[in-house]
């Protein structure tokens, strides 16, 4: 037995060995490669998909920016035209306040007082005239602060004048009008 040489057998099983190895090695790798190759184009699918999305998302955030500079557009018109309605109801309660101060004050004045000028500007009337006692302007006051509408009244300057054959005193009267809401004055 000693004349069998064990070396080429070893020597080859040796090759077949490392051949197996490459083989595997490069199997591996070639294995590997793919893999890598197929993760990275599912990568950039998934990514395109979302760049896709990013895009569409971005047209809708715009078209919706645009409906809201419409929204704020037309809430300012609405604004402007609401505040045109309130000029108009306002013009139209002014436009019936004078009458309706000249068909209250003969009930607000009583007898013995003469109105001589009454001034209107804007929510303050003035009133100037003459009466036979002052406990009269007093009376008057008090009508005016029960009417509802009108109120603050005061007398900013009265003082007797020497007026013959009857001696009147002189006053001046300021009171304002509440401003009322356009169901109230119809």
């Amino acid at each position: 037995m000693s004349n069998i040489n064990l070396l080429p057998w070893r020597d080859m099983a040796r090759d077949r060995q490392k051949k197996h190895f490459l083989f595997l090695l490069v199997l591996a790798s070639v294995l590997t490669v793919v893999v890598i190759l197929a993760i990275n184009i599912w990568v950039h699918r998934q990514v395109a998909r979302q760049q896709e999305r990013n895009r569409l998302l971005q047209v809708e955030i715009s078209r919706l920016d645009r409906e809201l500079g419409e929204i704020a557009r037309l809430k300012e018109q609405k604004a402007q035209l609401l505040e045109r309605v309130q000029l108009f109801d306002s013009v139209q309660q002014r436009r019936n306040l004078s009458v309706r101060v000249f068909n209250q004050l003969p009930e607000l004045v009583p007898p013995g007082v003469y109105l001589s000028s009454v001034d209107m500007t804007r929510h303050q009337i003035e009133l100037v005239g003459k009466t036979e006692a002052y406990g009269r302007v007093a009376r008057m006051i008090r009508q005016i602060e029960g009417s509802g509408w009108l109120t603050e009244p005061r007398i900013s300057a009265i003082f007797a004048s020497d007026t013959q054959p009857v001696a009147l005193s002189q006053f001046s009267m300021l009171f304002r009008i509440i401003e009322a809401t356009p169901d109230a004055t119809r």
